[in-house]
């Protein structure tokens, strides 16, 4: 099956989500539908141990995350261990619901369970689809599937990308229009919300929120045949909180654009983001090219990418290089063993997206094995 394809199906298991509240009482109201038939459940989860050659930096998969492999322990399972849990309610062929909770390494420094989505859909038509509560925030080719380790290739998404934007999902609506022309199927999304992010110190204490509000954007994505094109764009306020009664609000703005190629046999797929946080972060531009080949129940890939900023003074400034190569197996229907292998070099005298930095990382070269085992349920 090819990646797109089960990204699609694990996408699908999800529906279009459920605010708990908005759940009961629309269940109140069609109480009469048979229950097995309206609700489904399903699941996703990802067992992981990450190694790295370096004790300058801790090696994380998201910059929310507290700490990772490298200068904390030189092993470490919480980099990409996660488990997912999600209900889907339909109520009616229009009204749809879904709660999704997944339990992971948080920026908090713990793995409580959280709301991932929880929001109610409306399909005005088979096309013509509107979401609201918590939704996926649709920055990236695979935002949808981004934390479902089984429904993509590689053993994470590169942070030279995906923590540009570590923010998963938003709280408000979206609404979805589906084009056919001929082959051809366009499908455009709009969407606004707000998200709070909790950070913590270097005693790992909680600090003040990092706050995003009035958030808009838009995704457009084009398929045809086994070509998949998308872009995007996203503007929001962010606040964070750098101090005690000191607060650094900046306006963001982000693009980012993205193909793919899947005949089946192969694949090869890319992406480009630039993200721009006036005085914290100069422009950060990030970028990956990644393909593999399909030889019965194995997939061997490769992962080139690479994020660069520019000289504007910043708080913070990323810049980083990676090489990849893995190799996934399918060991069962529901069941993907992966094994990664990184070669990671921080740019321009930066610490690249390593957190716990130490003297001595700055122009290392960094190599990472992680071995992950991602099923379904």
């Amino acid at each position: 099956m090819s990646s797109f394809k089960i990204r699609k199906a694990v996408a699908g298991m999800a529906g279009f989500g459920t605010v708990p509240l908005a759940l009961m009482l629309a269940a109140g109201a069609v109480h009469a539908q048979d229950a097995d038939s309206m609700f489904s459940y399903s699941g996703f989860g990802t067992v992981g141990a990450t190694r790295s050659s370096s004790g300058q930096g801790d090696f994380v998969s998201s910059l929310y995350q507290r700490s990772g492999a490298g200068a904390s322990r030189s092993w470490d399972v919480g980099t990409d261990t996660k488990l997912g849990a999600q209900a889907v309610a339909r109520f009616s062929d229009k009204l749809t619901g879904v709660v999704q909770v997944v339990a992971m390494a948080r920026s908090d420094n713990t793995y409580n369970p959280r709301f991932e989505w929880a929001n109610l859909q409306y399909a005005f038509t088979p096309d013509f689809k509107v979401r609201v509560g918590r939704t996926a925030l649709p920055t990236f080719m695979v935002s949808d599937t981004r934390l479902v380790g089984y429904a993509n290739t590689w053993a994470r998404p590169p942070v030279e990308v995906y923590s540009d934007i570590p923010m998963t999902n938003l709280d408000g609506f979206d609404a979805s229009y589906r084009s056919h022309f001929g082959s051809v199927i366009n499908t455009l999304q709009v969407y606004a919300g707000r998200t709070d992010i909790n950070t913590v110190d270097e005693r790992g204490q909680k600090t003040p929120t990092t706050t995003i509000r009035k958030a808009i954007g838009f995704s457009d994505t084009i398929e045809t045949g086994a070509w998949t094109a998308r872009i995007g764009y996203l503007q929001s306020d962010v606040t964070f909180a750098l101090a005690p009664g000191f607060d650094l609000k900046v306006a963001q703005k982000s693009y980012s654009v993205g193909a793919a190629y899947d005949p089946g046999a192969w694949f090869i797929q890319g992406e480009f983001t630039s993200v721009r946080l006036p005085g914290f972060t100069p422009t950060v531009n990030g970028s990956y090219v990644t393909g593999g080949y399909r030889l019965g129940n194995f997939t061997p890939y490769a992962i080139y990418a690479k994020g660069t900023s520019s000289n504007t003074p910043a708080l913070v400034s990323y810049d980083q290089k990676t090489a990849s190569v893995g190799v996934r197996w399918d060991a069962m229907k529901n069941v993907a063993v992966k094994l990664q292998a990184d070669r990671i070099e921080p740019l321009k005298g930066t610490t690249g997206y390593f957190t716990n930095v130490r003297p001595g990382l700055t122009g290392s070269k960094v190599n990472l094995v992680t071995v992950a085992v991602d099923f379904v349920f």
